[in-house]
């Protein structure tokens, strides 16, 4: 009798420790990746006073996780694009060539109001990097765009069916609130401010006041037997102003991509986990 129960005693040690596997959840990071074409026009009075029209390409990442997986309400999203193209003069003699990087972290509360409907409410932070040349201009032939902030962000996702396909829509904005922006004095070259520290005033506080943007975006997909396709439009609108200039920025992308859930496992002895949570519900 005295050698059976450390035996029972093991065998329910084992079976608890299985049961509390079991009953682990692991959170998925959902990944879509896309690549698009689109157009743009473009104002920068520090290489031209003429807006300039064109055509663009982006490549876009978007990633998205519950912090905890026990906790379905509160997940974190990473975002990033590059992107770049060509623009032409009004009178198509000259032309100019563009390019922008972008990555964002940000938050999402999740609302569920109703059955296959959620709502996401957060915010975010970016930063942003680009350039533009224009060969034309001798003294000033290139435009650097550097720019970080916070973001207020919000999304709507809607699940339905038709004629026995499930559909998902996805509609999502952001506008920026404050940050710091990269904006030097018209006339001054690169040279005097790279190489004799001439940068005043360059950067400024950023906020509703002197930069106004709006970024939203639709997305449609199509879950298919071994892949999740997406059919994606955006649509960027971005104005702002310092030392007396007024930039804008405006574009419209046609993308499609891919979706797919991901857990990345560790370790020589790993285990696939069975109750994986996904926050692309």
């Amino acid at each position: 009798m005295k050698k059976i129960f450390p035996v029972i005693l093991i065998l329910l040690s084992v079976s608890i420790q299985a049961q509390q596997e079991n009953d682990s959840l692991y959170a998925l990071t959902t990944s879509s990746n896309t690549v698009g074409a689109g157009f743009a026009r473009i104002l920068d009075p520090y290489l031209s006073p003429f807006e300039y029209s064109g055509l663009q390409i982006r490549l876009q990442n978007k990633a998205q996780k519950f912090f905890n997986p026990a906790n379905n309400k509160l997940s974190y999203t990473h975002k990033g694009f590059i992107d770049g193209g060509w623009a032409h003069h009004p009178s198509r003699n000259n032309s100019m060539m563009f390019f922008n990087t972008n990555y964002s972290f940000g938050v999402n509360y999740h609302i569920r109001p109703a059955n296959n409907l959620m709502l996401h409410l957060g915010g975010s932070w970016d930063l942003g990097v680009g350039g533009k040349y224009l060969s034309r201009n001798v003294n000033n032939p290139f435009s650097l765009d550097l720019h970080t902030g916070l973001n207020a962000t919000a999304g709507l996702q809607h699940l339905f069916s038709l004629w026995r396909q499930d559909f998902r829509i996805r509609y999502g904005a952001q506008t920026p609130l404050l940050g710091c922006m990269f904006v030097p004095l018209q006339g001054i070259t690169y040279y005097e401010m790279f190489m004799l520290n001439n940068w005043q005033p360059a950067f400024h506080f950023s906020s509703l006041h002197n930069r106004q943007a709006w970024t939203h975006f639709l997305d449609f997909d199509i879950p298919l037997n071994f892949s999740t396709i997406r059919i994606n439009i955006q649509h960027d609108y971005l104005r702002y102003k310092a030392n007396n200039i007024v930039f804008k920025k405006s574009g419209l992308n046609f993308a499609v991509g891919t979706v797919v859930d991901l857990y990345v496992f560790s370790g020589k002895k790993r285990k696939i986990p069975t109750r994986f949570i996904s926050s692309y519900e």
